[in-house]
């Protein structure tokens, strides 16, 4: 019963790690988009985060597109399937339907193709969710001067030294997460563009799957199965395989450059000036947040 109890208390702790994570990137991505100028800024309401106020989006689907989202993404991360999460603002391009010029009183077309304007990147490592390599418990010395300890005292205090740890590094946890959200609030708002129109702005999120060692699986439908060192995340492969998910070409999620000599769009990561890191040890998490700027410019 002891040992039940104790892999329920370390379950408990990966559950309110991933919430807490899973939260905080919600609450950030939604500011983003307020800062961003996506939507009015009459469609957003004020929640708050650890004792944070922030903006929220109160449109069904942006919510409920951000929150499916990460009820994907953040296991993925923990997995280690996935080691980052882009959010890419977007323009849909327009074509002027006047064809005898582009007078004033022409109005303009939606040809469907979209440009990236903006990725905000946020880059994990991780370890042991709640203990890292360097925090994980390590033998607690008992001594009982009165007589022999039973077996029973030792997990208890074992286990009592686990829930200390995993409180401890929960606190910190929330203060590094409550500061990433008010740098968030700090950053400069959009500029848009003389001829930037409200209409034409979108945005979407991208999970980039691990690099090192990929290994997919791809049948004629090409429903894909990933897993990376042995690693597997079931959420992702449920999405994927039930169409809930899907794999774009690499080069939407990145800046526009130019087209090459068989007609298909380059495309650039850019360059990522960083806005915060995070480092955590005892959490098992490192995580990069960064804003990505066009490398190349036209």
């Amino acid at each position: 019963m002891a040992s039940t109890n104790h892999a329920n208390a370390v379950s408990s702790s990966s559950q309110q790690f991933s919430s807490l994570l899973g939260c905080t990137m919600e609450s950030i991505i939604h500011e983003l988009l307020y800062s961003r100028s996506i939507y009015p800024p009459d469609s957003y309401v004020h929640h708050r985060h650890l004792g944070v106020r922030f903006h929220c989006s109160r449109v069904p689907q942006v919510c409920d597109y951000i929150s499916n989202f990460l009820k994907v993404a953040v296991p993925s991360i923990i997995s280690g399937v996935g080691d980052s999460i882009s959010l890419v603002i977007l323009e849909e391009e327009v074509a002027n339907s006047n064809q005898s010029g582009t007078s004033a009183g022409g109005q303009q077309q939606r040809i469907g193709a979209t440009k990236t304007l903006e990725r905000f990147v946020f880059q994990f490592q991780m370890d042991n969710v709640i203990y890292g390599e360097d925090a994980k418990p390590t033998h607690v010395a008992l001594h009982n001067d009165g007589g022999n300890m039973l077996p029973m005292d030792i997990q208890h205090e074992a286990m009592k030294r686990d829930t200390e740890l995993a409180s401890e590094a929960k606190t910190q946890m929330e203060r590094s997460m409550r500061d990433c959200l008010l740098q968030v609030l700090s950053l400069r708002g959009r500029r848009r563009s003389k001829d930037e129109k409200a209409e034409n702005m979108s945005f979407k999120l991208c999970l980039h799957v691990a690099e090192e060692d990929k290994k997919q699986q791809q049948d004629d439908n090409d429903i894909v199965v990933a897993s990376v060192s042995g690693k597997q995340c079931p959420e992702l492969v449920t999405a994927l395989n039930q169409g809930e998910w899907f794999q774009p070409e690499e080069s939407s999620c990145l800046f526009s450059t130019t087209e090459n000599a068989n007609g298909n769009s380059n495309g650039s990561k850019g360059l990522i000036r960083p806005i915060r890191h995070v480092n955590l040890p005892s959490c098992g998490i490192k995580m990069q947040m960064g804003f990505a700027v066009p490398s190349i410019q036209n």
